[in-house]
């Protein structure tokens, strides 16, 4: 896309399009980034949700990019990866599993299921995963999987937003009602698209970064980010889904207002 924009155009116009290859003028740190957006913003609210690395058990939905790096990243901390799922279905295993190992049984075999763990590994499907008892549910998968249908059986304590809508509207309610928490899409996954802007950044300054760089600005967006929502989280006693539009349409308002000009507002 991004070369066929500048064939149109008439000139290189690298910044048109994001998620490009490295020697096309894509950014270093892409391949993880939408897996490690979510992974800072949860290490970032550990201490305000009580959650200890070394004895937290994390179910993740989904064994694709996102949900293998968020596996691997939170694994190589300290986290115990009790379950595992792709769409041919999944595996427990409450002695832990290894994510590369996994990875490479995927490789192997086109899905994650008869894999071994460190303990007794069984197998199970994508809807009593998202039931198991853990500490972090990670859904990576697709849209609307916790609905009101099965919401009163979901057990984990915080649920990390990987895939878009995982969660349906009805159901983050009644599960934040419940004192669940829910860190929301539009937070947990922006990694992706913060990443695209650096790439865009540098197409547009024709100076490029290194992976560490990249992750620096990522983990200080996410982080400034996460703190602002958990923020109005607290403040307003809202959910971490409501608090963040807030945030946005916040932003939005600011933006309108510093106008200044009675024209605008008038819709002209």
């Amino acid at each position: 896309m991004a070369d066929q924009y500048s064939w149109i155009s008439g000139q290189a116009s690298p910044s048109a399009i994001t998620g490009k290859p490295l020697a096309f003028g894509g950014t270093n740190g892409r391949v993880d980034a939408t897996a490690r957006g979510g992974y800072y913003a949860l290490r970032y609210l550990e201490s305000a949700l009580a959650l200890d690395p070394n004895t937290a058990t994390v179910a993740i939905q989904g064994f694709g990019n996102v949900g293998f790096h968020c596996a691997k990243l939170l694994h190589a901390d300290g986290y115990k990866i009790v379950a595992i799922s792709d769409s041919g279905g999944g595996i427990y295993d409450p002695g832990g599993l290894e994510p590369l190992a996994v990875m490479q049984h995927k490789h192997q075999t086109g899905g994650v299921k008869g894999a071994k763990g460190q303990g007794k590994t069984k197998e199970i499907s994508n809807a009593e995963l998202l039931e198991l008892d853990c500490e972090v549910l990670v859904p990576a998968a697709l849209e609307r999987q916790i609905t009101l249908e099965n919401c009163d059986r979901i057990k984990a304590r915080i649920i990390l937003e990987m895939a878009n809508g995982p969660v349906s509207p009805e159901a983050d309610k009644k599960l934040t009602e419940a004192g669940h928490i829910v860190v929301p899409d539009i937070l947990a996954n922006s990694g992706g698209v913060t990443v695209s802007h650096l790439e865009w950044v540098q197409n547009r300054s024709g100076f490029y970064w290194d992976s560490s760089r990249v992750r620096d600005h990522l983990k200080t967006t996410m982080e400034t980010e996460t703190q602002s929502i958990w923020t109005l989280h607290n403040e307003m006693e809202l959910s971490m889904r409501d608090a963040a539009y807030i945030h946005g349409l916040r932003r939005i308002a600011e933006s309108v207002e510093a106008r200044g000009t009675p024209a605008y507002f008038e819709g002209s």
